[in-house]
């Protein structure tokens, strides 16, 4: 069996890794819609979100025993700590994602998308807020 068709994950073991690959997706996701790579663009950009909630939670340890397989859960957690006041914020996230991803580009603003991801990576700490002048 080729190797270069399996692919390995790794688990995150700190905030800081977590922290890397939600910031080095959220820059991936940029350049890739500015190609025109919509379809990948967006994907990574859920992923970006995934990684921003993951360092969320193994950045404080009052979160034990909770499971970072489920996004969703720990996304309802932290709406419940008060990081987000939208508690469906999420779960429309990721079905936009998932009719992007199905019905193609048409009838979506892939712009909207990135606003909505930055936003849920401020409130995660992700990304500082930035200062209008």
């Amino acid at each position: 069996m080729p190797y270069q068709n399996v692919i390995i994950p790794t688990p995150i073991i700190d905030a800081r890794q977590a922290l890397l690959c939600a910031r080095l997706n959220l820059h991936s996701a940029r350049r890739l819609l500015q190609k025109g790579s919509l379809r990948r663009g967006i994907s990574t950009l859920y992923d970006s979100v995934l990684f921003g909630i993951m360092y969320y939670v193994t950045r404080y340890e009052g979160c034990p025993g909770v499971d970072l397989g489920d996004a969703t859960a720990i996304f309802h957690l932290l709406t419940y700590a008060g990081v987000f006041e939208d508690q469906q914020a999420f779960h429309r996230l990721s079905l936009t994602v998932e009719r992007f991803l199905w019905q193609g580009p048409d009838a979506f603003n892939a712009n909207a998308i990135l606003i909505e991801v930055e936003d849920i990576l401020r409130r995660l700490g992700v990304m500082k807020i930035q200062k209008t002048q």
